[in-house]
């Protein structure tokens, strides 16, 4: 007897940020069929927000052409500290009133499926692992330089939660002794306080309100005075002296932090993503690399440790929590 090909699976992957909302319907293979996108409009509180994600998923299941019956999991990566075994959101910092929320529960009531939580980063870090640049490795840390600075550490091929479920918060490792907060809180001299867009962008708007010279107004005015990571690149392209010593400063930062997780963890990778890396990518790259060679301890075939760019980019959170779902 001939047996039938065996029916494709497919899950729901959700990356929930502080502004946008991105779900993907994600095959068993990895493959992103079909997404959907809503803002997150996290002022009107945590209700809509829910609401939000359940459209963003009615969007992506719309593109993917599939109805709800052809989900048989949801993933949801969510920034902040979260509750995984439980399904439960504590806390999220950039959405207000988003805290002690059964997010499991939640999302139920759209597809009646079992519902894998984790934090966003870490979930993207599986992406890059399993379909990204991390892929054919075992040990690989995947950090993202964005809004703020988060990472997700895969040993012997499996994402490291640590004893309390907290590992992968490399952004408030400390580079500078003293230094800044960062703006959302955090640890003082952490490099998120340092080297995230937020704090660059703290940092330039300082230099410029001084009476610094810069391209950075006139690009500014382009976007409705929004400091972007597209702003940061286009100056750099332009040579603006202002924000290349911004920039070039941060990037010895972040190349201090890389040489400490090397000296950690002793990875085959570091792989990079976020606003910052996308728009900047090799120019802040290339920097990187040359600090964290001078200040690692073992140099020995050192080369084979990889700094590189994610190859998913806004996929990398849907497909990985899609993928933690499916398992």
């Amino acid at each position: 007897m001939i047996k039938k090909e065996q029916q494709q699976r497919y899950a729901m992957g959700i990356d929930l940020g502080g502004t946008k909302i991105l779900a993907a319907v994600v095959d068993q293979s990895g493959n992103v069929i079909g997404k959907g996108k809503k803002s997150t409009q996290a002022e009107k509180g945590p209700d809509v927000v829910i609401e939000r994600i359940g459209k963003a998923m009615d969007g992506a299941l719309e593109s993917a052409g599939l109805t709800k019956a052809d989900i048989i999991g949801i993933g949801i990566g969510a920034p902040g500290i979260v509750d995984s075994a439980r399904a439960f959101v504590i806390e999220i910092t950039n959405i207000p009133g988003f805290r002690n929320i059964d997010i499991g529960k939640a999302l139920q009531k759209w597809h009646n499926v079992k519902v894998t939580l984790s934090n966003d980063v870490r979930v993207a870090a599986v992406g890059e692992h399993r379909m990204g640049a991390g892929k054919g490795l075992n040990n690989l840390i995947v950090v993202f330089v964005g809004t703020g600075i988060g990472g997700g550490v895969i040993l012997n091929g499996k994402v490291y939660e640590g004893s309390r479920g907290s590992a992968g918060e490399i952004g408030h490792m400390v580079t500078m002794a003293d230094g800044p907060f960062a703006v959302g809180g955090g640890v003082r001299g952490g490099i998120e306080a340092i080297a995230s867009r937020s704090a660059i962008e703290r940092e330039l708007r300082a230099s410029l309100a001084a009476g610094r010279i810069s391209i950075l107004n006139e690009l500014m005015r382009e976007k409705d005075g929004a400091l972007t990571s597209s702003v940061l690149a286009k100056a750099v392209m332009k040579h603006d002296p202002l924000t290349i010593e911004v920039l070039q400063r941060a990037a010895h930062h972040l190349g201090l932090h890389a040489a400490s997780l090397i000296n950690a963890f002793d990875p085959q990778a570091l792989i990079y993503g976020g606003g910052v890396i996308e728009g900047l990518g090799e120019w802040m790259l290339a920097q990187v690399r040359t600090t964290a060679k001078q200040y690692t301890i073992n140099r020995n075939d050192l080369d084979k440790v990889q700094i590189v760019e994610g190859k998913l980019g806004e996929d990398a959170g849907v497909v990985g929590a899609a993928l933690l779902a499916l398992e």
